[in-house]
């Protein structure tokens, strides 16, 4: 064994030595430790303890000092809070549930017309969240034409007070005697009602809600588009005939027509005269009484009279007119309003828009021969077959001559005879 020389090294000489860089085994040679990282633990203090304990007894000191001025900051910022709370952000709630509720309308109805009053039924609902319970004062509803400005009420009507619960409330109101505040108005929209395949109602009006013990602003503003009537498309005359002789009372037409009724809206209307036409001539009239015009097709009896000497007078312009109609065998009848009588008054609002509308059917013209012969064997009870012969025969006449346009005189003839029997 070496005892050591001037480069050696002994074993277990750096045992227990730390782990730093330094000189081993000679005076020029040095060796390096490995390169490990090692961390540094602090003591912790005394001071840092203290103060970790010190912050809550600091809070509970400075609490004990200024609660009262976090108190009284509280009930500060709760008395301009709560004011907003309830006069800004609840009344905004409510108006915008409301806001955001349908008004659907049911139906309706015009009833007892008069020339400056009405009777007015509504049927429609409310909306109102589940669990929110709301009573509201009365109401008067103002209905107008949403693109008039400014409005222009031509209905006001008085809605009672509501208790409304969660859920859809039923509501339903007739106002008898409701006076028309705006005849142009109101006529305005029976014009769209009639001549639109749909319309629409506006109406507004403002009450106060209460919400348990508060109460607050609410305002109804609503635009409600309804089904129109559509120029009453799709009315027909199924069946009509000339009484012969005529009647006492002038009386010389009896028939049926068909008005439809597309809206929810009912009217009633009376006695409504009717101009007949044919090529724009007015060739007679036709009565319906105590007309009630509800949702659905109507079936109105049609009572007048025509007058033949006009026909006859003009019977190459109307049959220049009628060839279409008569090319597939039917007779073309266009009617226009004359007056509107209900309790022997003139209605003016209904009178301004059924005047200015024209109504136009086709009769089926054998049918009409056929239904004009049934009232001729029929209205008297004597009748025989004599009578009958007599009436084919004055009805073949007619048809001779509308089969040829060369023989108008003879036609005009055989229509006068027919006519004066």
């Amino acid at each position: 064994m070496h005892s050591g020389t001037k480069n050696g090294f002994v074993i277990g000489a750096n045992r227990n030595l730390p782990n730093s860089p330094g000189k081993l085994g000679g005076e020029n040679e040095d060796l390096e430790s490995p390169n490990l990282e090692t961390e540094s633990l602090k003591p912790l203090e005394k001071g840092d303890l203290n103060k970790s304990k010190a912050t809550p007894m600091k809070l509970k000191k400075h609490w004990r000092r200024f609660w009262f001025c976090y108190l009284l900051g509280s009930i500060v910022l709760l008395a301009i809070l709560l004011p907003i709370f309830f006069l800004i952000v609840i009344p905004a709630i409510a108006q915008l549930i409301v806001n955001k509720t349908n008004l659907p309308v049911y139906s309706a109805s015009i009833m007892d017309p008069k020339p400056d009053k009405l009777t007015f039924t509504l049927h429609t609902s409310l909306k109102i969240p589940s669990g929110l319970s709301v009573r509201t004062n009365p109401l008067n509803l103002s209905l107008f034409n949403q693109d008039v400005r400014p409005m222009e009420p031509y209905l006001l009507v008085a809605l009672p007070a509501y208790n409304l619960k969660g859920g859809t409330n039923m509501m339903s109101v007739t106002r008898r005697n409701t006076e028309i505040l705006n005849e142009s108005q109101f006529v305005k929209l029976l014009t769209t009602a009639v001549y639109g395949k749909s319309f629409v109602m506006s109406a507004k009006g403002s009450t106060v809600g209460h919400l348990g013990a508060l109460k607050t602003s609410l305002t109804l503003d609503k635009n409600i588009e309804l089904n129109g009537m559509d120029k009453f498309d799709g009315f027909s005359i199924p069946s009509a005939r000339l009484i012969i002789p005529t009647q006492k009372d002038g009386t010389n037409l009896v028939g049926t027509a068909v008005l439809p009724n597309r809206s929810v809206f009912t009217f009633e209307m009376g006695n409504v005269t009717l101009n007949l036409q044919s090529g724009g001539l007015i060739i007679g009239q036709a009565t319906s009484y105590n007309v009630h015009l509800q949702p659905g097709n109507n079936t109105i009896g049609l009572r007048g009279w025509v007058d033949i000497d006009t026909v006859l007078e003009n019977l190459p312009e109307i049959l220049g007119t009628q060839m279409a109609a008569l090319l597939g065998g039917d007779l073309e009848l266009s009617a226009t309003g004359n007056s509107t009588i209900y309790d022997n008054h003139h209605i003016p609002y209904y009178e301004e828009v059924l005047n200015n509308l024209t109504l136009t059917a086709r009769v089926p013209f054998m049918k009409l021969l056929l239904d004009t012969l049934h009232g001729i064997t029929h209205s008297n009870p004597s009748s025989n077959s004599s009578s009958l012969q007599e009436g084919v025969q004055q009805i073949s006449k007619i048809m001779g001559g509308l089969s040829n346009v060369t023989t108008l005189h003879d036609l005009s003839r055989s229509l006068k005879l027919l006519v004066n029997n």
